[in-house]
């Protein structure tokens, strides 16, 4: 069912406003031009998953990672790396207060203007930039089945004005690539009760691309999307 339903969201949307941009939304303040923004603290990614959909909490590590490599191909701002801003809440005793930052954030789209003030004052930057991964789906189909295989990712950043919690910027993307049938050599073997050996059948699967192939996609759309200075 998540798979057709995905396949439809997919589709609305191409079909709604024809070939498909990245990101696919894109919300600038006109005071992010005016405003002084140079140095940048970068979050570890958050997750609005269930663990259903992401059980070893893999997306939150891949979408930074991939995104912090993008974020390295700019050299208008100055962005300070994850490490450093844990460093940072560790060593001002903000590690709890950002937590719940980036969740009043993703869940209620509330600002915490205290803990904002409080982390400037420790790391002397100038916004935050918080990313969150919504969307993180893998389609495998049987040879039964005629359907696509696919696999899904979609996130979204958001930056934030130190000094008064205003967001400055947000970006929206989601992404899908569609697999091929797996080859011979990937397929598995049963041995029959005669001992005779055979194609196992069930094991014949399509199998959707890695996550990462359309991570990187989504992380460099939502990247180069952030204003230049």
């Amino acid at each position: 069912m998540k798979r057709y339903i995905g396949l439809l969201l997919i589709a609305g949307l191409m079909l709604g406003c024809g070939q498909r941009k990245h990101p696919v939304k894109v919300v600038i303040d006109p005071e992010m031009k005016s405003s002084m923004i140079e140095q940048v603290a970068v979050f570890p990614f958050a997750s609005s998953l269930s663990d259903a959909d992401d059980p070893s909490h893999e997306a939150p590590k891949m979408m930074g990672r991939l995104f912090r490599q993008q974020l390295d191909t700019r050299d208008d701002y100055k962005f300070l790396s994850p490490t450093s801003v844990e460093y940072a809440l560790h060593g001002a005793g903000l590690e709890d207060m950002s937590k719940q930052f980036v969740d009043e954030w993703r869940t209620k789209n509330q600002v915490d203007r205290q803990f904002l003030t409080r982390f400037a004052d420790a790391t002397q930057a100038d916004a935050v930039l918080v990313g969150v991964v919504n969307m993180w789906q893998k389609d495998e189909i049987d040879y039964r089945e005629t359907s696509t295989p696919a696999t899904y990712v979609g996130a979204s950043v958001t930056l934030f004005r130190v000094s008064d919690g205003k967001v400055l910027f947000s970006a929206t993307d989601e992404d899908f690539l569609e697999g091929a049938h797996s080859e011979a050599a990937d397929r598995g073997a049963i041995r029959s009760g005669s001992g005779a050996v055979q194609s196992d059948r069930a094991a014949a699967l399509y199998k959707a691309p890695e996550y990462e192939s359309v991570a990187v996609k989504v992380a460099h759309a939502l990247a180069m999307s952030i204003p230049a200075r």
